[in-house]
């Protein structure tokens, strides 16, 4: 484990007697609610100085969601565990510039919102969403309000994020998961490529997780996994890569501890500076939680 505290940047709880998510009904593994409380009990003795919260995909329409009831969730979680310091809901950046006065209450009266994302991975047509111009007005329109934007897609929709963030220049934006290789499918050779170009735009950073979950859960083995995690800090540097648990969904394949201690082995030839930039300075830059 490191011998410094971390800093987990993709948390999930959510609670199915306030919120309703239609994509966890009836799952056996995410189809209850899952509290701070749990993650606590979860990380066992992972030292973690701070969490931040990522949005849950609760039911939406293409007139409204809920936004701000998630928002509220998680800041009254927060108050049982002041560890959690920054919360990225999800916004309708679809609707343009009409998202702004939903953006403006956000930043106004919730303070701990660090930036959106608005998960493309799962729509119907995820090209037509992402490279619409009224989505890509409504990322833009981010910088107004100081928040970055957060890309989940999987490893098959590359090409569209690749596309995508020329139109992004200065909004600071993180693929979350490494895009969600196909390590199962054995995809290195793309994601390589992949990685290499989307390194070259500089406000870009990457979050280095959740690929036991991208492998065969049951199966997978470091070796499945190491040169994905190569491949990430050779394209993006220290600098730019960051570490999450990505709690519950990890659980499929493994746990916050097995996670970390994968991770440990795979950065021990980094020194103790490259090992505190991934666990905790690009995040507490990125996230701008002030620690």
């Amino acid at each position: 484990m490191p011998n410094f505290p971390i800093i987990d940047t993709h948390l999930h709880i959510w609670d199915f007697d306030r919120l309703q998510y239609s994509a966890f009904q009836g799952h056996p593994l995410f189809g209850k609610s899952y509290q701070i409380e749990d993650y606590q009990r979860d990380c066992g003795d992972l030292d973690i100085e701070a969490m931040v919260f990522l949005e849950c995909y609760a039911d939406f329409t293409a007139t409204g969601g809920q936004y701000m009831e998630e928002i509220k969730f998680v800041e009254e979680s927060a108050l049982r565990d002041p560890r959690l310091q920054g919360i990225v809901p999800m916004a309708p950046l679809e609707w343009g510039s009409r998202v702004e006065p939903l953006l403006a209450e956000m930043a106004e009266y919730h303070p701990a919102v660090k930036g959106i994302r608005r998960i493309v991975e799962f729509d119907d047509d995820p090209r037509a969403l992402t490279l619409s111009a009224k989505f890509i007005e409504g990322v833009n329109l981010l910088e107004k309000f100081g928040m970055h934007f957060e890309i989940n897609v999987n490893h098959t929709q590359m090409d569209i994020v690749r596309e995508f963030v020329k139109h992004i220049p200065k909004v600071p934006m993180i693929l979350d998961h490494c895009g969600k290789p196909g390590i199962e499918e054995g995809q290195i050779e793309q994601f390589r490529e992949d990685v290499k170009e989307l390194a070259e735009h500089p406000n870009l950073c990457i979050k280095l997780s959740d690929l036991p979950v991208e492998a065969n859960h049951d199966t997978w083995t470091e070796t499945d996994l190491r040169p994905y995690i190569d491949a990430t800090f050779h394209a993006f540097g220290t600098d730019r890569v960051i570490f999450a648990s990505d709690y519950p969904i990890l659980l499929q394949a493994t746990t916050p501890q097995q996670w970390v201690a994968v991770l440990d082995r795979a950065l021990a030839d980094f020194s103790n500076t490259e090992q505190r930039k991934y666990y905790r300075d690009n995040a507490n830059r990125f996230y701008r939680l002030g620690l």
